[in-house]
């Protein structure tokens, strides 16, 4: 078992690039807490995004069968591009006004690849944790938000 074998390469690029703009907001904006009324699905939702994120980069090779034809690894590529171009503009747009809109979109648009990448890739767990995720992060985005 090779190191590529473990690691998908680009699946870590694209982790990377969805984790820095949650760093560099929670580096630069106050992040209250205690509009949260429910802690359980504040956890619900960090362990969902941290395994996401994880399982994007890292084959465990437990409920993983891969891509089930080239075309689909080509096309996994591309429109997994494509979302996270829309992440990171979304991320720029939302950094200079922050709404509840963008908000949601933000969260919808980071589920849907990481959804997308283990219905793709044929990845149990990855799919798990990303429902996991957009549902525990719906919660908080709308705790946050609160009108």
């Amino acid at each position: 078992m090779g190191f590529f074998d473990v690691v998908n390469v680009y699946g870590l690029l694209f982790t990377v690039i969805l984790a820095v703009p949650h760093v560099v907001y929670a580096r630069t904006h106050n992040y209250d807490l205690s509009a949260i009324n429910n802690r359980a699905m504040l956890y619900i939702e960090r362990t969902g995004k941290y395994c996401s994120l994880f399982l994007m980069g890292i084959n465990l090779g437990i409920l993983e069968k891969g891509f089930t034809a080239p075309i689909m690894e080509t096309y996994w590529l591309i429109s997994t591009a494509v979302l996270t171009v829309i992440y990171v503009v979304l991320w720029i747009v939302f950094l200079k006004k922050e709404t509840k809109g963008f908000a949601y979109l933000l969260t919808i648009t980071s589920a849907l690849i990481v959804i997308q990448s283990g219905l793709l890739q044929v990845k149990t767990l990855l799919l798990t944790a990303g429902i996991v995720y957009l549902i525990g992060e719906l919660y908080v985005t709308s705790q946050a938000f609160k009108d």
